[in-house]
């Protein structure tokens, strides 16, 4: 299996943030982004027993799990006002330029924002708010779930997903690698 390494190869989780501009949709327990190629199946008395496949359109979609926060539900709610109106935002789905392994911690351990500058993104495109459900129990943390769907084509920025610092064999280079 070309390109496995180790445990090392392994993304985590925390590293990947998604952002509405390059405002991040802060206190994100979750985050995904789906890619969907749509196909429509091709059989002619050529194929014989095996039929083609041909894309016939292309989706996605963001999805995100976030403790509430003003900042948040502010961001929110100003990208479902634009989904009224039929009215897009650009979404970032990537790693931010100031992650740490340990937060993003400033001083006296306050948190600084995530920051797009200079960061890893993956992907990007525009897209409508399509779902937006905001839970308050009582006595607990407010939650929130939102899910974009693409409109238009999105943008892949990502060569490959090499986090290792093996110097093994390895694919083409890309935002992800840590060898320069």
């Amino acid at each position: 299996m070309a390109g496995y390494r180790d445990n090392a190869d392994i993304i985590n989780g925390s590293m990947l943030m998604v952002f509405i501009g390059d405002n991040p949709i802060a206190f994100a327990t979750s985050h995904s982004i789906s890619f969907t190629t749509n196909t429509t199946e091709v059989s002619t008395k050529d194929h014989g027993l095996f039929p083609s496949t041909l894309a016939q359109s292309q989706t996605w979609e963001v999805t995100c799990e976030n403790l509430a926060s003003a900042d948040s539900i502010n961001s929110l709610f100003d990208a479902l006002n634009k989904a009224k109106n039929n009215t897009t935002v650009t979404l970032k789905f990537g790693k931010p330029g100031n992650w740490d392994d340990k937060g993003i911690v400033g001083g006296n351990g306050q948190a600084n924002n995530w920051s797009t500058s200079s960061g890893d993104i993956i992907a990007q495109g525009d897209a409508l708010l399509t779902s937006l459900s905001i839970n308050a129990p009582a006595g607990d943390n407010a939650t929130l779930s939102a899910t974009f769907s693409g409109v238009g084509a999105f943008t892949l920025t990502a060569a490959d997903a090499d986090v290792s610092g093996d110097t093994g064999p390895q694919g083409p280079t890309g935002p992800f690698s840590t060898g320069s």
